[in-house]
């Protein structure tokens, strides 16, 4: 990507320069459509860029498959459909990057070198992929632009997601997932070089702080805007959540602030092309201080009109229940760029920590805690079964109205994108000595309805797999009753906002802490 030189060699140059800059200079004055651009409202569907092409038999895809997707999220409160194009390769057939399928032969076998260093297992796997993929386009069909046209069809609003640094796969040196510009370009790592020396598999991810990986990044933006009418434009810097080499992020985070300017300017092109608003949305870290220090300024972009809006999220390990909307919303003020947050599949206490259940009551919590917060709609990632195993869903997270009288329940997490250097400690695993005792808070949006109850969920460990764990639990202040294995409360002793659970250990040997849980139960209907 070229840049704009600071030499002056003479008064002539300097006119021609300030002619030339006048066009790049566009993006940095805040949109002048953003007043065309209403607050998100509703549940914003991500859909992956592989899903699509898993959920039939190898080979045997009909274009049909890609409506069904489309026409699953119809009559619901979702409003946007985010249709993922790419990994490090694309889901459509285009010329920018190669597509998931390039080198795939479907009369030869798993043993075939597209498979590289797969398992026989994920050959199979990754076999349905490539071959439905390809079977489309045999077919002449675009499964991007069929959907972005189902979408239309079914009064959803389509947008389009760009995975800025997918790192899938990443421990092989030799994958399907990986495309030729990631393997032929070692040294445009984060931290460059074949030999796998340990680490974290984001010394993998590339680092954009060299000029090739954002040309790269700039050739699949400029093909999605010439090639698709869609509504919206999400640059997904949490896929993956590294950008920069360690120490360099702010520095190197400059170039990406720039690098975004000539992304808002094709935008306004595709716009003029389009003759209707394009929403340039970025996802970024849910902490402002992570995505600031991980290289991605966003309250920077939305002060300079480089974004619209932003979607603020956690990477993958873990929905985050305690996102800091107001602390966002603070931090754009005057800029007209909105805030809707992003939750996640997975439910952990700690990393390493017990998986919970992802249970239709958690994401209703997470969902009220959000929305209460001042989030505009909410983002939903991985979240590929809910359309069929949880319909309902799809017709209540949209509004904390809608999740009132309904059960929900918020858990303790962790932060799982974090400044290299610089963890969030996460709150659990707590280790209690006999007679001490930890509080945990919980956000939970709006106090409860009358008719409400609480309970109390643990999940408790000895020092030997036989010692007794005993507990008392204080909910704001009040004292919680045992049932069983939860302790339960009256509704009056929820507060709105932060509810405060304090856990003492009251047995004779120490216990530690490794999941806490707060729901709000209703009577059965």
């Amino acid at each position: 990507m070229s840049r704009p030189t600071t030499n002056i060699f003479s008064i002539a140059l300097i006119a021609v320069l300030l002619g030339l800059c006048g066009t790049a200079a566009q993006a940095d004055q805040p949109s002048g459509k953003q007043a065309d651009k209403p607050a998100i409202h509703g549940i914003l569907y991500n859909e992956d860029d592989s899903n699509r092409f898993f959920l039939d038999p190898a080979g045997t895809i009909k274009p049909e498959r890609l409506d069904r997707l489309v026409d699953d999220l119809a009559d619901s409160e979702v409003t946007v459909m985010l249709i993922c194009c790419c990994a490090k390769k694309t889901a459509f057939d285009g010329k920018a990057w190669e597509p998931q399928c390039r080198g795939f032969d479907p009369a030869k076998d798993d043993s075939q070198p597209y498979f590289g260093q797969l398992t026989p297992k994920a050959r199979k796997h990754i076999r349905r992929w490539a071959h439905n993929q390809r079977v489309l386009f045999d077919a002449g069909v675009d499964p991007v632009g069929r959907m972005i046209q189902r979408c239309r069809q079914r009064s959803i609003s389509p947008w389009v997601s760009i995975r800025m640094n997918d790192a899938h796969d990443v421990l092989l040196l030799k994958s399907p997932l990986h495309s030729r510009f990631w393997m032929e370009h070692p040294e445009y790592w984060r931290v460059p070089g074949l030999q796998w020396k340990g680490g974290h598999w984001s010394n993998r991810c590339l680092n954009y702080g060299l000029e090739p990986v954002r040309d790269h990044a700039m050739a699949l933006v400029r093909e999605v805007c010439d090639r698709y009418d869609m509504d919206g434009l999400e640059l997904d810097w949490n896929r993956f959540p590294l950008h920069c080499r360690g120490g360099e992020e702010i520095e190197k985070g400059k170039l990406l602030t720039e690098w975004l300017v000539e992304v808002r300017n094709v935008v306004r092109a595709a716009e003029k092309k389009r003759k209707h608003p394009i929403r340039l949305v970025a996802r970024v870290p849910a902490r402002p201080e992570v995505a600031l220090g991980t290289g991605r300024d966003a309250v920077g972009w939305a002060r300079r009109g480089l974004i619209d809006h932003l979607v603020v999220a956690p990477f993958f390990a873990t929905t985050d229940f305690d996102v800091p909307v107001e602390r966002w919303l603070k931090l754009l003020e005057g800029t007209g760029v909105g805030v809707t947050v992003g939750l996640e599949t997975r439910v952990q206490s700690y990393p390493g920590g017990p998986l919970l259940p992802n249970t239709p009551e958690l994401r209703r919590g997470a969902a009220t805690a959000a929305l209460a917060r001042g989030s505009q709609g909410i983002y939903v990632f991985n979240y590929f079964n809910v359309p069929t195993k949880m319909p309902n869903l799809l017709r209540e997270m949209h509004s904390v109205d809608a999740m009132k009288g309904k059960d929900r329940g918020y858990a303790v997490t962790f932060v799982d994108i974090n400044v290299p250097g610089k963890v969030i400690s996460p709150a659990l695993p707590k280790k209690l000595a006999p007679g001490c005792s930890a509080d945990f808070r919980l956000f939970i949006g709006p106090k409860p309805i009358a008719g409400a109850r609480g309970e109390v969920r643990l999940i408790l460990a000895g020092d030997k797999p036989d010692d007794p764990c005993k507990a008392h639990v204080v909910v704001n202040g009040q004292p919680a009753t045992p049932v069983k294995q939860s302790f339960t409360f009256a509704d009056e002793t929820f507060r709105e906002g932060y509810n405060t659970v304090c856990v003492a250990n009251t047995g004779e040997s120490a216990i530690t802490v490794k999941s806490v849980e707060l729901a709000v139960r209703f009577p059965a209907q």
